[in-house]
């Protein structure tokens, strides 16, 4: 039985943040994100497993997102 993988876009649609957001977790050191997989006649990507998206819905809630807020 073969496990489901998604790209980081799909990941990031499922966080409900931008890709560049994950990517950013990533080069902070927030999260340690899979190995890059070739795939043939296609771009390399990342894939992650439902297990890494769910560390990842427990990292976010950890993480504050979006800019601050104007104080008025």
């Amino acid at each position: 039985m073969a496990s489901t993988s998604y790209t980081t876009e799909q990941v990031a649609k499922k966080l409900g943040v931008k890709r560049t957001t994950i990517q950013g977790w990533i080069q902070r050191g927030k999260i340690t994100p899979p190995r890059i997989a070739v795939r043939d006649g296609e771009p390399p990507v990342r894939l992650w497993t439902a297990s890494d998206v769910a560390r990842l819905e427990a990292v976010k809630k950890q993480i504050k997102t979006g800019r601050p807020t104007k104080k008025a």
